[in-house]
């Protein structure tokens, strides 16, 4: 789901000089920590228009830091814009969810907006299979729960933190834990039932933009 920021955008009344007839529409951007180089990000690709309609794309050169998209319509309206930084094959690794406001159609004074790259989530897709080639213990269907926990502090220390959690049954042989921040956790395996017990827990490292999966076999 898209969450737009919202700012309304204050117009200068008569006096202010001609910068409020300036209808072209301009981003800058910038990173939550870094920069283009540190987050290996090549291409800013912005999309935005009218709300209700649908929005164009337009790709920038990370380095340059701005850029036009356009010009706002004679009749003004309400505009949504969000961007994804894309590395140098094309995957988006960082994003702005969004920015939403309202201008006339003398502008916004060719003030830009300002966007605020961060890392983008991804899905940690979990699979699970035992020796018998199942995914559950021979004649019984047992629930999972699969959670994912930050990494301890300490090696084998208790785990803490809890991130997110699905539940599905053993018999699916995989579960998908969704918008993960990028860092390092551990993902646990658990019946929960005493026979037959059931439980692991794996590392993994989520990185922006990429979906890892994570395997248990028993």
């Amino acid at each position: 789901m898209r969450v737009f920021a919202t700012f309304s955008v204050l117009l200068c009344g008569v006096g202010c000089g001609s910068a409020t007839d300036d209808r072209s529409l301009k981003v800058t951007w910038s990173f939550l920590s870094g920069d283009c180089a540190s987050n290996a990000v090549q291409t800013v690709r912005v999309s935005w228009g009218l709300s209700g309609q649908t929005p164009q794309d337009v790709a920038f050169a990370c380095g340059a830091g701005q850029g036009k998209l356009g010009e706002i319509v004679a009749s003004g309206g309400r505009y949504n814009i969000s961007a994804v930084g894309l590395d140098s094959v094309g995957v988006a690794r960082f994003t702005h969810f969004g920015t939403s406001f309202t201008a006339s159609g003398s502008g916004i004074g060719g003030e830009p907006v300002e966007l605020t790259l961060r890392p983008k989530p991804a899905d940690i897709i979990v699979t699970w299979r035992l020796a018998s080639g199942s995914g559950c213990p021979s004649g019984v269907i047992l629930p999972y729960f699969i959670t994912v926990y930050r990494t301890p502090v300490a090696d084998g220390g208790t785990l803490l933190g809890k991130v997110a959690e699905a539940q599905e049954s053993c018999t699916s042989r995989t579960a998908t834990l969704k918008n993960i921040a990028p860092g390092s956790y551990l993902v646990e395996l658990d019946s929960r039932a005493v026979t037959p017990k059931v439980m692991a827990t794996r590392p993994v490292t989520v990185l922006p933009g990429e979906n890892p999966t994570v395997d248990f076999q028993f």
